[in-house]
């Protein structure tokens, strides 16, 4: 099987790749029994199983969710003003 420079992948524009931090919003007891949260508080999870008293979020988890938005909008809006500026 020959491979094509001319194929699909040499048609798309060379821009770096986007990374995406995945940033995980668990409590405390559906991370330490690897469950899966709908993190509504309390979450659905701790409500089976009684648990409510041990669901609890991390202050610092909900701080790397509004940081890393804050980065993403300025990444557009930086990306916008380059545009602009040309």
């Amino acid at each position: 099987m020959d491979c094509d420079a001319d194929g699909p992948a040499a048609s798309l524009p060379s821009s770096p790749p986007q990374v995406r931090s995945r940033i995980t919003v668990v409590c405390a007891e559906c991370k330490r029994l690897k469950l899966k949260c709908d993190r509504r508080t309390p979450c659905g999870s701790c409500l089976k199983r009684d648990t409510v008293a041990r669901c609890v979020y991390s202050p610092a988890a909900a701080e790397k969710v509004d940081l890393h938005s804050l980065n993403n909008r300025l990444i557009h809006v930086e990306a916008l003003l380059a545009q602009y500026a040309e």
